[in-house]
């Protein structure tokens, strides 16, 4: 059963990022008038198709990716667009409307990433609050042992060994180390005054230090609260600011350092593993902050400068701006096969490796 719901969740990331990045490109078609024969997600033979007024809509057997065939296209059949007057077709249109075209996917993507980031933020969004109340106390910890509860307010900490006080204002305050504290002790002794129902309170706590973080460990998770929209609008920008920074980096890294970064690369099945292991969770806001992850991945990747690509189109286009003709059709349509060959390969690589990780 957890298999389908995996494999159903896989389905609708990738169907959603698809639909969405070809939509793109599609509305934009429309509104400059240019004429789409297709508009199908996915590849290799059609499993369904609906003809509209002068589109069909299709989805084919493998959905790992889509297409928009508009008039004016290298790799389309012209007998299929014979009749299109060229005002209609990508050649018939201006410059900065062919770049808005080529570059409406990848926008949409980016909306799709931050409309369902704001969503998470506005409906389960924490953050940290300002002082150092508990959300929760760990079992079997210093904190549980001293008596520590859910909803107290750390107030001040007293290290019996050394004598000092410690004023807390905010949960960094209780982040006790050996330098801070001036010891090389393993364990302290720690008194605790706590606020707890308008009234303070002191208990006693003794505190093992954490080899791993050289930190002595109380046990306790910082309380949160709910983002407000001001927040969420916020934070949602700077999540998606991350994830694009992080991305751009290792795609820096995928040039300067090819042969060590390739190998951490992930295809559809990786991506498939990570989606189990998300719907493990049963955190939908867990499968949604993939879902903006992956949709923002798409997004970049298509900026890349590599035939076939969006971003390459855009060069395309502007060259020809430039040199004031078009570039020979045979040239484009030869470094898009160039491009998308090397986009198979890469993609047949991570897959192999992909699959690897699996037996490892």
């Amino acid at each position: 059963m957890q298999t389908i719901i995996t494999v159903i969740v896989f389905l609708l990331i990738l169907g959603s990022i698809i639909i969405i990045h070809e939509f793109g490109h599609f509305i934009a078609t429309k509104i400059f008038g240019v004429y789409c024969a297709h508009f199908s997600i996915g590849f290799g033979p059609k499993i369904w198709s609906k003809k509209g007024k002068e589109t069909e809509y299709e989805i084919r057997a493998l959905p790992f990716g889509g297409f928009v065939s508009m008039a004016g296209e290298e790799q389309n059949d012209d007998e299929e667009f014979k009749d299109v007057p060229i005002e209609r077709t990508l050649k018939g249109i201006k410059t900065y409307q062919k770049v808005i075209i080529f570059l409406a996917g990848v926008f949409m993507n980016f909306v799709l990433a931050v409309v369902v980031t704001f969503g998470v933020n506005v409906f389960s969004g924490q953050l940290p609050v300002q002082n150092a109340q508990i959300g929760q106390v760990m079992e079997n910890s210093a904190a549980k042992q001293a008596g520590l509860k859910s909803g107290d307010i750390i107030q001040e900490m007293t290290v019996q060994e050394t004598g000092q006080v410690i004023l807390v204002s905010s949960y960094d305050d209780i982040q006790l180390t050996p330098s801070h504290l001036q010891t090389t002790a393993s364990t302290i002794h720690v008194q605790i005054k706590v606020q707890r129902d308008q009234q303070i309170e002191t208990v006693d706590a003794t505190l093992q230090l954490d080899e791993t973080s050289q930190a002595y460990k109380l046990g306790i998770y910082q309380a949160t609260r709910s983002m407000n929209i001001a927040e969420a609008i916020q934070y949602t920008f700077i999540s998606i600011g991350e994830m694009s920074v992080a991305i751009f980096a290792a795609l820096s890294k995928l040039i300067t350092r090819f042969s060590e970064t390739v190998t951490q690369l992930s295809g559809p099945v990786g991506i498939y593993q990570v989606t189990s292991q998300v719907t493990e969770t049963g955190q939908i806001s867990y499968i949604l902050n993939l879902l903006a992850l992956l949709s923002v991945n798409v997004g970049i990747f298509n900026l890349l400068p590599i035939p076939g690509l969006d971003g390459c189109q855009v060069i395309f286009a502007l060259v020809e701006k430039i040199i004031g003709r078009e570039l020979p059709e045979k040239v484009k349509m030869a470094l898009q096969l160039c491009g998308l060959g090397l986009v198979m390969l890469l993609m047949i690589f991570v897959t192999y490796q992909d699959v690897l990780r699996i037996f490892q």
